[in-house]
């Protein structure tokens, strides 16, 4: 009874125009697919360049609609959502301009999608309209981008794998960046930048837990002690490899943990993340290096100052094309049962933050739109809990 299949919010967003493109390349035949924000001139542009760009597909996104709105407009955000099966959004940062999306497809009866790494947001939506969308049949599913899907996904696998085959809890897996390459959009900054603001009373208490190996959830299995309670900067046995902090690992864990825990994958699942370096002196200067840069980012002074020189790119700026297609990324990991350590690996062939996370997010709005059936949780919930093995089939 919807107008439209799929909303692309956002869709003039560094990641919201590539977003459209792979929507346009790969949605099934007559997916009624509209795009939306708030500036009309801009959006225009976009569909007609990308139908100068995809002449096979020029038909398809000319016929895609434009929806115009303020998404700090409650009205109009119920009147957009009412419109469209689907809502797939890239405008951040989520906690200033998704809540009110958020809240209109939940009592709308909307399906939605996003790629925000905001934990703190996901589990305010969570807290205050979970039991909402619970009973109107609702599936809003956040942290489909590179954050989370690759450790959400991976640990899910292996949760399923070791429940089937052995008959066994998973209890821990490590996760390790073994390769990467890719870069970082203005849009991505901004949200970073705001999500250090909401985080930083709390920073200081995060970090020194983190660099001493602690958790919130003690496992009773002593394998993880063993194993895995290890420093930030640390020396691999399994790979052979120095390790060091991972900046994406923060908002990895939590939601890991989180799907583990709805999901039963073991007693005090815990999962930890971590990037490979050459050597210990490179994994030094990596963690200097990602401290080094979120002090940068998170005062405003050093931040106009790093804006004005063009040392990072400002919203609605990113990498190349080129630069996006040589990207790539590879994530082993290592995981525990009662009795055995066995391994996965999850990896993609593009830049992460563009052009992987468009298709996850690409994919996460397809599956909703086309792939619901009896397993689909709905409730706001990561990835592998509300979509589960049917994103898992779209995405291999």
């Amino acid at each position: 009874s919807r107008k439209y299949d799929i909303l692309v919010w956002g869709a003039s967003s560094f990641t919201g125009m590539r977003l459209v493109e792979y929507l346009a390349l790969n949605s099934p035949a007559r997916t009624r697919i509209a795009i939306g924000g708030r500036n009309r001139g801009k959006i225009e542009n976009i569909r007609s360049s990308l139908a100068t760009k995809l002449p096979d597909a020029a038909t398809n996104i000319n016929a895609m609609d434009i929806l115009i709105g303020d998404s700090l407009n409650s009205e109009q955000m119920h009147a957009i959502a009412a419109q469209t099966r689907v809502v797939a959004s890239t405008v951040g940062p989520f906690a200033i301009y998704g809540e009110q999306l958020v809240r209109a497809c939940v009592e709308e009866k909307t399906d939605y999608c996003d790629i925000t790494a905001e934990m703190p947001w996901v589990r305010q939506m969570h807290r205050e309209l979970n039991d909402r969308a619970v009973r109107n049949g609702v599936h809003i599913v956040s942290l489909c981008g590179f954050d989370c899907i690759p450790a959400d996904l991976g640990c899910y696998m292996l949760a399923k794998y070791v429940h089937k085959e052995l008959n066994e809890p998973l209890l821990h897996v490590k996760g390790s960046i073994t390769g990467i390459r890719g870069g970082i959009s203005g849009g991505t900054l901004a949200t970073m930048t705001n999500q250090l603001g909401i985080e930083a009373r709390q920073l200081s208490t995060k970090a020194m837990a983190f660099i001493r190996g602690e958790s919130s959830q003690r496992s009773r299995h002593s394998v993880n002690k063993k194993r895995f309670n290890r420093w930030i900067i640390h020396y691999d046995h399994t790979l052979h490899r120095w390790q060091t902090f991972w900046l994406m690992s923060i908002v990895n864990q939590v939601t890991a943990k989180w799907a583990g825990k709805l999901l039963d994958y073991g007693p005090g699942f815990t999962y930890a993340e971590s990037m490979c370096a050459r050597n210990l002196a490179q994994a030094i200067l990596y963690f200097i290096g990602h401290l080094y840069g979120v002090l940068l980012m998170f005062f405003a002074f050093t931040r106009s100052i790093i804006y004005a020189l063009r040392i990072i790119p400002r919203p609605g700026e990113g990498p190349s094309e080129e630069f996006i297609k040589t990207g790539y990324f590879s994530l082993h990991l290592e995981a525990s049962s009662e009795s055995r350590v066995f391994y996965g690996k999850v990896s993609g062939s593009s830049d992460p933050g563009y052009g992987e996370t468009v298709k996850y997010l690409g994919e996460s709005a397809l599956c909703l739109a086309f792939d619901r059936d009896d397993n689909f949780r709905s409730g706001i919930y990561p990835p592998s809990v509300a979509m589960g093995d049917a994103l898992i089939k779209r995405l291999r």
